[in-house]
């Protein structure tokens, strides 16, 4: 996913052709247990709704577990995608479990890695995974873009927090959308926005120069999930 990015062809076009990251959901099992519902089955609605990138989060069960747990997204993904017609792609990250990722990649699930700086670096894990998945990757300073920039293997950059948020334990504060559009500016690599993202917030980060948002609870912890992404694009003016 290196490739070079010729005349008339966009960064995105090169490092995720067909994919439409405007509204990446990442899962918190915990919230989604608190509204009596699977990580399945919000996934399944959120892609119906429009999210079409989702990332496995759990940081609280074994590798078994995760694994499946991992499986059972996957399944929802395509029944939701053969149901509703998605003919674009809807992949499917896991957030740093990179040897539960190569498992499933060795059985023939393809399974992205999403990684945070403290996580295995890039590098590394595209030697664990292979060419083909996607490699996402946490930054927030330019040293961090760099870095990233010279593997040549990071598909995608989350920034943020964008806003302050208590999803993720020992977040620092939040950046805003003046701080987001520079740092998207800097990247050099297709980007979202991550952190405390709701409804309200969403039509602040347009033309910041990210290709999308990244969502936890404005969907793990809606009441109707499908209904929440709809309304998360609509408002993001996707």
């Amino acid at each position: 996913m290196s490739a070079q990015t010729s005349p008339g062809t966009s960064a995105l076009d090169v490092r995720l052709p067909g994919i439409d990251p405007t509204l990446y959901l990442v899962t918190d099992s915990a919230q989604c247990a608190s509204v009596n519902r699977s990580v399945a089955a919000t996934v399944a609605e959120a892609v119906a709704g429009g999210a079409h990138v989702v990332q496995v989060r759990d940081k609280d069960v074994s590798d078994s577990e995760f694994l499946a747990l991992t499986l059972e997204v996957l399944d929802a993904v395509e029944t939701v995608r053969d149901r509703e017609g998605i003919d674009r792609p809807v992949p499917v990250f896991v957030n740093d479990r990179v040897p539960v990722a190569a498992e499933l990649n060795a059985a023939g699930h393809l399974v992205h890695v999403h990684v945070g700086q403290s996580d295995m670096g890039p590098a590394l894990v595209r030697e664990a995974i292979g060419t083909q998945p996607l490699i996402g990757l946490s930054a927030a300073i330019p040293e961090e873009f760099r870095i990233a920039r010279e593997t040549g293997v990071v598909d995608l950059v989350g920034i943020g927090p964008v806003y302050d948020t208590t999803t993720k334990k020992d977040a620092p504060g939040g950046i805003g959308p003046a701080r987001l559009r520079d740092l998207a500016a800097e990247a050099g690599i297709p980007s979202v926005g991550i952190g405390g993202i709701d409804v309200a917030r969403a039509p602040e980060l347009r033309g910041t120069g990210v290709e999308g948002i990244c969502v936890v609870s404005a969907i793990c912890l809606a009441e109707d999930p499908r209904a929440a992404a709809r309304a998360l694009r609509e408002a993001y003016g996707a």
